[in-house]
């Protein structure tokens, strides 16, 4: 299993690194759709479909993007979906507190796994896109933005490991533990000094910038959560098997689909107001 993990990831690596660097525009938006369809269709199987029904929901993902590329006042549209996304993950975070007390329960409630996952892939889809085509933004950031989660990640898995004590929610995931989230958070202090030097961001914003960073992990955390919440309903330990050792593109992008929309909203509010 480490096997495949790690040849899952040399091949992967280079490959989203290349995309996101040297793709045009309309190229990266087509490729990162890609993703995001193969993530609706594995959300299809969380949300309790079968047979062809999540094709024909990755599908309804895919020309809802389409959409809110070609409606008039697109900009407009797509803000609008950042802003309901993050809205989203706050009251997920909420929600989530709940089970610090109370099992989750069994079986899929199909209508609500649904519909939650369309704030949670558009918003997903428009964050990153819009991180790598805003002026003054670029790739450097979506760069930052994954070694914040997933360095995050990383340290919270080192760290649970050696001093895991307290679990976070073990309803929801039994492995987190607050160890592994200071861990973290320590880990994207860290990153985003590193990304604020690197990005030359301006002292004067450093403080600001390290909180958003902050403020980027701990929903990277909550996206992870989610997820977990949603496979466990579905009795179900991987959202796929589309990457060997890894699980599916759900497994990769849960936690980034909570991160990007509150880095771009963070970055654009706080580190590089109008």
């Amino acid at each position: 299993m480490l096997r495949q993990r790690v040849l899952t990831a040399l091949v992967l690596a280079p490959l989203a690194l290349w995309a996101i660097v040297a793709l045009p525009e309309t190229a990266f938006n087509v490729v990162w759709g890609l993703v995001i369809v193969l993530a609706a269709w594995e959300w299809g199987r969380l949300g309790g479909l079968s047979g062809i029904l999540p094709v024909m929901y990755a599908v309804l993902v895919g020309v809802l993007v389409v959409l809110l590329f070609r409606l008039p006042e697109a900009p407009r549209w797509q803000a609008g979906v950042l802003l309901l996304a993050g809205f989203w993950w706050l009251g997920i975070l909420l929600g989530l507190l709940r089970f610090r007390r109370h099992p989750v329960p069994h079986g899929v409630n199909r209508p609500g796994a649904l519909i939650s996952g369309l704030p949670v892939l558009l918003g997903a889809y428009f964050a990153v896109v819009l991180l790598r085509h805003t002026p003054g933004l670029g790739y450097p950031y979506i760069i930052l933005l994954m070694l914040l989660v997933w360095g995050a990640d990383t340290a919270a898995y080192f760290t649970g490991r050696a001093f895991g004590r307290h679990k976070l929610l073990p309803n929801v995931s039994p492995g987190k533990t607050w160890e592994g989230v200071y861990g973290a958070l320590l880990a994207s202090l860290l990153i985003a000094i590193g990304g604020a030097v690197w990005l030359d961001i301006p002292s004067s914003r450093w403080a600001v910038f390290l909180l958003v960073a902050i403020a980027t992990v701990i929903f990277s955390v909550v996206g992870d959560l989610n997820e977990s919440y949603f496979k466990r309903r579905a009795g179900m330990k991987d959202s796929s098997h589309l990457l060997p050792g890894h699980g599916g593109i759900l497994d990769r992008i849960d936690s980034l689909t909570a991160a990007a929309p509150i880095f771009l909203m963070g970055l654009n509010l706080l580190v590089r107001p109008a």
